[in-house]
């Protein structure tokens, strides 16, 4: 197991609830974890005239695809960076993060940037209320976008493959609907945040009256009717 060298990250938070983080790969690191993807290659190879494994290295380097190999390396070295920058930063991600490169060459540290989001905080009203909808509507809480993007995919991609087995074109269901791409999206993105609102809200609530489940939860609410 090759060990890392210390790990470098930056924080930006952004008024929309998305959390950047700024990772850096040392080179030297990267380095060590291509040798080993080439020693392994090494191992492997069967060229002609060479036993399994006993080929010269510069024989079967050369065979290699490079940026296969530095990928393949630093596929393993990146989540020790986002777990090491997320420990650094006291973080605690509710999504998979979005990682994009952001400079990656030879002979240079390599930069990525990790995008993700936390659960929001939420500040419940001082009268609670039975009901789901005016509770929500009286607690503070912030949706954070990156969060609602999530929710709206999951929803829209159920949907197409519902639509699909029930026979018809994404074209047909909209007509039948009065909907356009756009109004659709925008339908399913404003459910998914006024439900995200609700259950973040009854977390908090779970959480600070030191309920079981979500079931009691609820049956907390209609005590108050």
């Amino acid at each position: 197991m090759i060990k890392s060298s210390p790990q470098l990250s930056s924080l930006n938070k952004l008024p929309n609830g998305t959390i950047e983080l700024s990772l850096t790969v040392r080179w030297s690191d990267i380095q060590k974890g291509y040798e080993k993807e080439v020693t392994e290659a090494i191992a492997n190879a069967e060229l002609p005239g060479f036993r399994k494994g006993k080929a010269p290295r510069n024989l079967v380097e050369a065979k290699l695809d490079k940026s296969h190999l530095y990928s393949h390396a630093v596929q393993h070295l990146l989540p020790e960076a986002y777990a090491a920058a997320v420990k650094t930063h006291n973080l605690k991600p509710v999504l998979y993060p979005q990682i994009k490169i952001l400079k990656g060459q030879e002979n240079q540290d390599w930069e990525f940037q990790a995008i993700t989001c936390e659960a929001p905080s939420v500040i419940l009203p001082e009268k609670l209320s039975s009901d789901l909808n005016t509770l929500r509507q009286k607690s503070q809480v912030k949706i954070p976008d990156l969060l609602v993007e999530e929710e709206a995919n999951h929803r829209l991609a159920s949907l197409a493959e519902n639509i699909t087995k029930l026979g018809l074109t994404s074209k047909q269901y909209l007509a039948s609907k009065k909907l356009t791409p756009e109004s659709l999206k925008a339908q399913i993105s404003q459910n998914s945040r006024t439900d995200l609102e609700t259950e973040f809200t009854l977390l908090h609530l779970q959480s600070v009256q030191k309920l079981p489940d979500r079931k009691s939860t609820l049956d907390f609410l209609q005590k108050l009717v």
